[in-house]
C-alpha cells in the first residue's frame, strides 16, 4: 500500500545533506553575485550564466530535499467508509451555519431610501 511503504525519514541523512548543499550553492551564488556587481561595470544588469545555474541548481535541491523529508501521508477518515450521498449530507450537516435572518432586507429598504431622497430635495 502506498501509505505503508512511504516513512518520514526515507531520505534520512541524505535529504539533510541535499538542503544543506542547496542552502551552500544559494549561499555561495550570493557571495558570487556581490563579487561580480563589485567588479563590473554599471551596466552589466544580469549576474553571469554560472551564478543563475548555481541558483536554479540549489532551488532545485531545495524542492528535492524538502519533497524527500516529508512526512507520511495519512488516511481521510471518510475514504474508507462506503457512505450513500443521504448519508454524507447527514453526516455534513450544520444548522449552525444556515443563517436566514441576515441584513440583506433591510440595506434593500435603506437603498432605495437613499435612491428617493436626491429626487425629493428637487
Amino acid at each position: 500500500d502506498l501509505f505503508d511503504q512511504r516513512r518520514a525519514d526515507d531520505m534520512g541523512l541524505g535529504g539533510r545533506v541535499i538542503g544543506v548543499a542547496s542552502w551552500v550553492l544559494l549561499v555561495h551564488a550570493g557571495f558570487s553575485t556581490i563579487h561580480f556587481k563589485g567588479i563590473a561595470p554599471p551596466e552589466e544588469p544580469l549576474p553571469p550564466v554560472d551564478v543563475v545555474v548555481e541558483v536554479a541548481l540549489a532551488f532545485l535541491l531545495a524542492v528535492a530535499s524538502s519533497l524527500g523529508r516529508m512526512p507520511a501521508f495519512k488516511r481521510v477518515k471518510m475514504a474508507d467508509i462506503e457512505l450513500t450521498p443521504d448519508e454524507i449530507d447527514t453526516a455534513f450537516h450544520c444548522p449552525d451555519f444556515m443563517v436566514f435572518s441576515h441584513r440583506g432586507r433591510s440595506l434593500a429598504k435603506r437603498r432605495k431610501a437613499l435612491a428617493k431622497t436626491p429626487a425629493d430635495l428637487d
